[in-house]
């Protein structure tokens, strides 16, 4: 089975910018939001080494509009090139953990980067939070992260292999727990 990371796209791979409700839903907003280049070098990392058939990348973002769905695909197209079936987009308020339903549900091996806690603490599988030099002002989030200022590379590798050493680890509770389930039958 292959590891599944699903990146968020407002805060993470574009810059996000403090904007009123009017700003956001007005045509062309989100189409003109300028992308992060350590993490957009970094995603386009992560879909190459996709290409061997054990990693799977995703966008995972919420929309306010119709129209911010629109443009966040048609900003994919321009920035990122990853393919529309590998883009899921959740209405705004929505947990990011319930969209999955439409590719068979969640794994606890799952990775969500992200730059928002309610986000990150919502989701069932491995949570990886980025800073952004915007957010985690108020010191929150205890779990994993990557800072938007790291090298791509160096982003890449930190994040690779957090996700095979929490992968590991899943694998061996899983399989601890069928070995106890075994051996309370004898």
């Amino acid at each position: 089975m292959s590891r599944r990371i699903f990146v968020d796209m407002d805060g993470v791979l574009a810059k996000w910018e403090d904007a009123s409700l009017e700003e956001m839903t007005s045509p062309g907003f989100f189409l003109s939001r300028v992308p992060d280049p350590n993490v957009c070098d970094m995603f386009a990392m992560l879909q190459e080494k996709a290409k061997d058939g054990k990693l799977e990348v995703f966008i995972l973002s919420s929309y306010l509009l119709p129209i911010s769905k629109e443009e966040k695909i048609e900003w994919n197209k321009r920035h990122t090139h990853i393919p529309e079936e590998n883009q899921i987009y959740v209405p705004y308020g929505e947990s990011k953990a319930t969209a999955l339903e439409s590719i068979g549900g969640i794994r606890k091996t799952d990775i969500l980067i992200d730059d928002f806690t309610r986000n990150l603490k919502e989701w069932p599988g491995i949570a990886i939070k980025l800073y952004n030099g915007i957010n985690g002002t108020h010191g929150t989030w205890r779990g994993y992260s990557v800072h938007n200022n790291m090298e791509p590379e160096k982003m890449f590798l930190q994040l690779d292999a957090i996700s095979l050493m929490e992968s590991t680890r899943i694998a061996h509770m899983e399989q601890e727990t069928v070995m106890r389930r075994g051996s309370m039958r004898k």
